[in-house]
């Protein structure tokens, strides 16, 4: 498997998951904050220390020091290698891997070929921003005229980089035909379509606005084409559909993408809130009236993926519907799904006959802010709904019906204090006793557990891969399968305790003990006796970073910029240890691949389950002293590259003069390399040679 193909598997699967979700299944979770507490099943915990930050979707337990992301938490957990984790969470997103299988390289240039595909969309979209920002055709001049009239200014044009697809059979696919890109890749990146009749293809998108849809790193995976009235009057009924929305290919997924969350990301997480609208302009609309935390969905509806991945950057969600019949059945098919994740999802109905484009332009910023601020909870809406018009005092199968309805609903969602408080609610409103609506509630919720568990036994369970013949370079040390979920200590924290345990350990100074990094203390769940042979033999702990190699590291992740200087000026053979050895090597891999040098691909491509420690570890030490140092990551990287330079040079140095000593040179070789060390000396103390 090609390093690009094996870093997009493990993106997909990972962006499939949540860790809280995962490690949820096994673990009580406490929240505390923006984060999850839980007690670590590896060491006698008395007190939850294993923190899960759902931001970053890592973990880490500080007295055992043991840490990571959900794949090694998996591997861990379940006490397998790292493939047999990626594939039992592919199994549980549903992820075929077929396309996937260990081995198999895909050619450059090929239709199969990711890279390939990222190169020919970056190509098509930046010709389709070039022809409408440059408005020389006579049909870029009405597009842009056209986005006018819709209110859209330049800097948003360009901030979304909308583009223009001339109105013509073969554009995007000559062009690329001119870069060497084939027909049959055209089509695999969902840029032209196969001729009806006959051998060839034809562009996807013609006469068109075009809205290329990025993914977090902000590169184009797919494109959206919206009409021009005055150019598709043109064809008539040929003209095709309002929108044509990409389809779906080895960049783009409807289902695991949003429009605009690349640019909305900041905002999202700085607010808490996502506002969730319908379309591109919608989108461009609001950002340009000043609201940054606007995403749409991609001609399907919000879906389960979508929940998750809104989860992540907040826990509010605002569902921005129009005033129409349409938008309230949407509101009620996607309640569910928000109510099993336990997000908090508001409903947003604009008055009849608006988008959010057309009151944002009529009503104004403020006015938009204050339906936000009054976005009613959608159970509430949901409530509103099915009571709506009923006479509580005659009509009493319409009222059991609401209350069953309500309740079913509620069942998905775990037990919270907002649930109480809906339960009180519904007893108000139907005039039950809240007794009664709790047993029901209770009721419902274990006929849904029993029909997961019937479901579970009768799915057939995946078969364990071979051992592989021969240990591969990244293998992690084989270490203690996680408890099942009956043994999990279940003991409510101490209420008097509101400092995330956590925090208090990465403030003290005894955080750069290296007492702290030994091996578990007091576990309470014993490795195999075979694991402990393999893991002294083939696979022993990795130190962990320490001195200048850990300054060096904190600095790499807290400024990506810095990482990229470092692969070029730092040959990994200058570090002591193999922790650092193999982070450095990490990075170049990065760097050749040409993916981002950030902590979340460095989780990704690495697969050894101390180094993923390592790097959580780095990252949680980069927060807690975010602001404290004096000096800019530049700064010090700068003084850290002096001190490797000198420490380099005293090393060389220390070997010449053993040289010397050991007497294993020749007369004349040992007084030219005593020339040379004193003549270094010289230059290092600015004293000219006579």
């Amino acid at each position: 498997m090609s390093l690009p193909t094996d870093l997009d598997l493990k993106e997909r699967v990972r962006s499939a998951v949540d860790i809280v979700d995962v490690i949820g299944a096994t673990l009580e979770l406490q929240p505390q904050g923006r984060n999850f507490v839980t007690r670590c099943p590896w060491h006698n915990d008395r007190r939850p220390s294993m923190t899960v930050n759902q931001e970053r979707q890592s973990w880490k337990c500080w007295p055992c020091d043991i840490g990571g992301d959900v794949f090694s938490f998996v591997m861990r957990r379940d006490g397998v290698d790292f493939p047999t984790a990626v594939r039992t969470l592919a199994e549980l997103a549903g992820i075929p891997l077929e396309q996937y299988t260990r081995g198999k390289k895909t050619e450059p240039g090929t239709p199969e070929d990711r890279d390939t595909l990222l190169r020919a969309m970056q190509l098509i979209s930046d010709q389709y921003f070039e022809i409408l920002d440059s408005g020389r055709s006579d049909d870029a001049k009405i597009a842009r005229d056209y986005l006018a009239k819709r209110g859209i200014d330049d800097e948003n044009r360009k901030r979304f980089q909308i583009g223009f697809a001339p109105d013509e059979w073969s554009f995007a696919v000559d062009l690329l035909a001119k870069h060497q890109f084939s027909g049959d890749v055209a089509q695999a990146a969902g840029i032209a379509s196969a001729k009806k009749s006959g051998n060839g293809h034809v562009d996807m998108f013609r006469g068109r606005l075009m809205f290329p849809i990025h993914d977090l790193q902000n590169r184009p995976i797919a494109l959206g084409g919206r009409i021009i009235p005055a150019i598709g009057d043109r064809h008539g009924d040929k003209a095709g559909p309002k929108y044509i929305n990409g389809r779906e290919t080895l960049l783009f997924r409807k289902s695991h993408q949003l429009y605009g969350l690349q640019l909305a990301r900041d905002a999202i997480r700085r607010n808490g809130e996502v506002l969730v609208m319908e379309g591109y302009t919608d989108v461009v609309a609001a950002r340009q009236a000043g609201v940054e935390s606007a995403v749409a969905v991609l001609g399907t509806a919000l879906g389960e993926q979508h929940v998750k991945i809104l989860k992540r950057f907040a826990q509010r969600v605002v569902l921005v519907l129009d005033g129409d019949n349409a938008g309230q059945t949407r509101a009620d098919q996607v309640l569910e799904l928000f109510v099993g994740a336990d997000v908090d999802l508001r409903v947003l109905t604009l008055p009849e006959g608006s988008d959010p484009a057309d009151y944002l332009e009529s009503a104004g910023r403020e006015s938009f802010d204050r339906l936000v601020t009054d976005a009613p909870d959608a159970l509430d809406h949901k409530l509103s709904r099915l009571t709506e018009g009923i006479d509580f005092t005659r009509d009493t199968h319409a009222v059991t019906t609401a209350v069953d309805t309500m309740l079913k609903i509620v069942a998905k969602a775990p037990p919270s204090l907002r649930v109480d408080q809906l339960l009180v609610r519904l007893s108000r409103s139907f005039e039950l006793k809240t007794e009664r609506l709790e047993r029901r509630l209770d009721a419902l919720r274990e006929e849904a557990r029993q029909r997961t568990r019937t479901a579970n036994r009768a799915k057939p369970r995946p078969q364990q891969p071979s051992e592989p013949s021969s240990p591969r370079a990244d293998a992690r040390p084989n270490t203690r399968p996680g408890p099942s979920p009956n043994q999990q200590q279940r003991a409510v924290p101490d209420a008097h305790r509101s400092a995330d345990p956590n925090d208090a350990f990465l403030e003290s100074a005894e955080m750069d003990s290296e007492e702290y990094y030994g091996e578990p203390v007091g576990g309470s769940y014993s490795p195999p006796s075979n694991t402990q042979s393999r893991r002294s033999s083939s696979s022993p702990r990795l130190v962990p970073l320490a001195g200048l190699d850990r300054q060096l590291f904190e600095t790499l992740i807290e400024s990506p910029d810095m990482a990229a200087m470092a692969v070029e000026a730092i040959d990994p053979e200058w570090f002591e240890s193999n922790t650092a050895k193999m982070l450095m090597s990490a990075y170049q891999d990065l760097e050749l691949a040409g993916r981002e040098l950030d902590v979340d691909s460095l989780l990704l491509l690495v697969e050894n389950e101390q180094i993923k420690n390592q790097i959580v570890t780095l990252q949680e030490r980069v927060k807690q002293r975010e602001g404290r140092f004096p000096e800019t990551p530049e700064q010090r990287y700068t003084m850290i590259m002096a001190l490797y330079r000198k420490r380099e040079v005293t090393t060389e140095k220390t070997r010449q003069i053993q040289k010397l000593a050991s007497a294993s040179l020749g007369e004349d070789e040992e007084v030219a390399l005593l020339n040379r060390l004193i003549e270094e000396d010289r230059l290092r103390h600015g004293i000219k040679s006579e």
